[in-house]
């Protein structure tokens, strides 16, 4: 697949904010998790630490809003959504 790093589960088309990729690697590990693609950054007037605003299901998963720095990013997270739910609810806030 174009755009991703040998064996990797996340596609790099697009920057990411400030602690995202090293939590996304970290999650590449999990069996559930098919595929991580982030999407385009916007401002936003908040700052803090990286965490998950919103989970919203997909037709192939779920669409994520993590929110870091005045910035936000929706990732999509491609498998069964039941289990990406589960692996993603503790990082909610």
């Amino acid at each position: 697949m174009k755009y991703r790093a040998k064996a990797g589960k996340i596609k790099y088309e697009h920057g990411m904010i400030h602690g995202l990729r090293e939590f996304l690697e970290a999650l590449q590990k999990m069996p559930e998790i098919q595929s991580m693609i982030p999407g385009e950054i916007k401002p936003v007037k908040t700052s803090s630490h990286i965490k998950i605003r919103r989970l919203m299901p997909t037709p192939t998963g779920l669409k994520a809003l993590f929110h870091s720095g005045g910035a936000v990013q929706e990732v999509f997270f491609i498998g069964p959504a039941d289990k990406l739910i589960e692996i993603l609810q503790p990082f909610c806030d």
